[in-house]
């Protein structure tokens, strides 16, 4: 394993699992629209994680116009990050005390696919701000992923930075930005061992790994 001077992590998927959360949400904005149809449950909220808000409005909505479909999507995601402030999502397993221990050797990030104030409700719902450096999402300059990993390696002078992330879309990110992919199994997606540089079956294993 190469030496890193930080690590990147996705949030959804390899840090907590807040889909019930999603899935609740979209119940509720749907029942402000009865007249739309489409079924937004737990098992479609699970199958599109990963990507961005732009791309759910066509995903989700696909037969309406897009101004319309992506409204939708922001008003799930501004209720979205009021209830994930009150009611968080669920923590993995040991994601807490590997934080804190990596936060001592390492400058840790986070960099994902959400919307602005996402992030926020995550680290204020668990009590994690003093252990991130910085992080930045897709809603927060519009920029695609691989163009946030770029940018916090950029403002930061990371010169040796490993991505953490569980899906495809992440892989890619992290090779376009000429960053060391580490897939969190245990998440939403699935990525051919080949294209990583290694494999997590749980978060409690990277600490070790990265030594």
């Amino acid at each position: 394993m190469p030496q890193f001077d930080s690590i990147l992590f996705d949030l959804d998927g390899t840090l907590w699992d807040a889909t019930s959360v999603t899935a609740d949400i979209w119940q509720i904005v749907m029942s402000h629209h009865p007249e739309i149809q489409n079924k937004i449950d737990l098992d479609t909220v699970q199958k599109y994680m990963g990507h961005t808000n732009e791309e759910l409005a066509s995903i989700l909505f696909p037969d309406m116009p897009f101004e319309e479909g992506y409204a939708l999507i922001m008003e799930s995601c501004r209720e979205e990050n009021r209830l994930l402030r009150e009611r968080g999502g669920i923590l993995y397993a040991d994601v807490r005390e590997v934080l804190t221990g990596l936060a001592e050797r390492y400058p840790l990030f986070i960099i994902s696919n959400c919307q602005a104030g996402y992030i926020d409700a995550f680290l204020a719902y668990h009590g994690f701000g003093h252990l991130i450096t910085d992080y930045i999402s897709s809603g927060d300059m519009g920029m695609a992923k691989a163009d946030n990993i770029r940018y916090i390696c950029r403002k930061h002078g990371l010169l040796k930075p490993v991505y953490v992330g569980d899906t495809g879309g992440d892989c890619m990110a992290a090779a376009d930005a000429g960053c060391p992919f580490i897939f969190a199994s245990y998440g939403f997606g699935t990525v051919p061992a080949e294209k990583c540089t290694a494999v997590l079956s749980s978060i409690r294993d990277l600490p070790l790994l990265l030594r």
